[in-house]
């Protein structure tokens, strides 16, 4: 594989641009209260980054570190150093690099010079893991703390019904509530034993509102994407997720939010394209090749946009009471997964899944997108090292035939440039569109 092969990606939005100088504003905060010797907590999805927050915790996400390697062409030599340690290539090629990185880190004392953040990841104080969504997230945090940073660890199990049982049953419902309240309540502990500070009630739920602002109108933007042509396509989508994971609870973010949920608005109104001529209207599912995020556009010249992606979408707007901020947490949480649970999702894991990640296999939701977005067909990214955004993607595409859309499976990874074949894969998007274009006809 060359590099030419990899190509960097176009965004469409003004409100995107402006990334460029919120971001490098927020690593170099993040770098001087590094530089104070302020605790740091690597974290996860799953952890309540509000709740962070509002122990004025300093915190990054070695998931989203390894994304920006990725887009960086560094990921590889990661994830090289980490198979030199015994860890497997099958592996979540986010743990891969992380361990990788975490290695070099150990043996030279910082954070290894082609690191693509200013300074890198700084040395933990605590590791805050989540068995949300996937499995090795278990043993990904473990390691860490057991081989390169001998740091506290506290992980979080955030379980949810079965698909065949019935969450608004009484007893069941209290059941997974009183779960999902003791485990809040043992994060709490453990962060107030860590930062030596109690948790403030009042600024969280200032937090909390801050942050559903910022995610409502996140939302709102979201779902004007059902306009034809789309306002918006998967390059300023899976760039503008940024702050939902940094920002969230930050004015900053509702501004942001705000901003982009106006210009898309306008762009609507004025019917304004992301392409010149948009004649296929697609989902995506899987995670993106952060690698060669310019794939995005390469359809785009084909006429082919994409309209919806299955990943770190925010789902659902959920109205919670926020006189009880950690109450508000539970049954956000709760609430969400009762509402995948109402699409009918039989292969659902038993997790509190806020339909972010997934193929949504069995569940209506895929007959609601393919109607509401007038969708044409679906690419699907068999993410390689990521079996929890892979399972289920033939099914899903057999269920999308018998909705007469037809889709395309093609196998790559997130991180891992060594899993792409540019030619073989423009050669099956190619053959893809003449179906979409004959299915049109026919």
């Amino acid at each position: 594989m060359s590099q030419s092969e990899m190509s960097r990606a176009k965004r469409h939005l003004e409100t995107n641009r402006k990334m460029k100088e919120m971001l490098p504003r927020f690593f170099m905060r993040q770098l001087e209260r590094r530089f104070n010797n302020e605790p740091l907590a690597w974290c996860m999805v799953g952890v309540p980054p509000e709740l962070l927050k509002a122990f004025d915790l300093l915190f990054e996400w070695p998931e989203n570190f390894s994304t920006i390697c990725a887009s960086r062409q560094v990921a590889p030599h990661f994830i090289e150093v980490a198979e030199g340690e015994g860890y497997s290539r099958e592996l979540c090629s986010y743990v891969t690099n992380t361990l990788g990185y975490c290695k070099l880190f150990q043996e030279e004392g910082e954070a290894p010079a082609e690191s693509p953040l200013p300074g890198g990841m700084g040395v933990p104080s605590m590791l805050l893991g989540s068995g949300f969504i996937c499995e090795p997230r278990w043993k990904w945090f473990q390691t860490i703390a057991t081989r390169y940073f001998k740091v506290p660890l506290y992980s979080s199990d955030p379980l949810a019904p079965p698909w065949d049982i019935n969450p608004e049953e009484p007893l069941i419902e209290e059941h997974y509530l009183t779960l999902l309240r003791e485990d809040l309540a043992a994060q709490i502990e453990f962060l107030e034993k860590q930062t030596g500070k109690k948790l403030d009630l009042d600024l969280l739920r200032e937090i909390l509102t801050l942050s559903h602002q910022a995610l409502a109108y996140w939302r709102d933007t979201l779902a004007l994407r059902k306009a034809r042509p789309t306002p918006m396509g998967s390059t300023d989508y899976f760039h503008a997720i940024i702050p939902q994971m940094y920002l969230v609870g930050d004015q900053e973010a509702v501004d942001f939010y705000r901003e982009m949920y106006c210009e898309v608005k306008d762009r609507v109104d004025r019917k304004v394209s992301i392409t010149k001529d948009e004649k296929y209207r697609l989902l995506w599912f899987g995670l993106p090749p952060w690698f060669n995020m310019g794939f995005f556009n390469y359809l785009e010249e084909l006429g082919a946009v994409i309209v919806y992606e299955s990943t770190y979408n925010v789902g659902d707007n959920f109205e919670v009471d926020l006189s009880d901020p950690l109450e508000a947490i539970v049954q956000r949480t709760w609430q969400r997964a009762v509402t995948m649970h109402r699409y009918g999702s039989e292969a659902m894991p038993e997790l509190c899944n806020p339909a972010v990640f997934g193929v949504f296999v069995g569940s209506s939701l895929l007959d609601e997108l393919v109607e509401q977005y007038s969708v044409d067909g679906a690419i699907m990214n068999l993410t390689r090292s990521c079996r929890a955004v892979s399972f289920g993607e033939v099914h899903t595409k057999n269920r999308l035939s018998s909705l007469g859309k037809p889709s395309l499976i093609f196998e790559s990874d997130m991180a891992d440039p060594g899993h792409w074949s540019d030619a073989q894969i423009k050669t099956r998007v190619q053959a893809f569109i003449e179906t979409l274009e004959n299915n049109r006809d026919q």
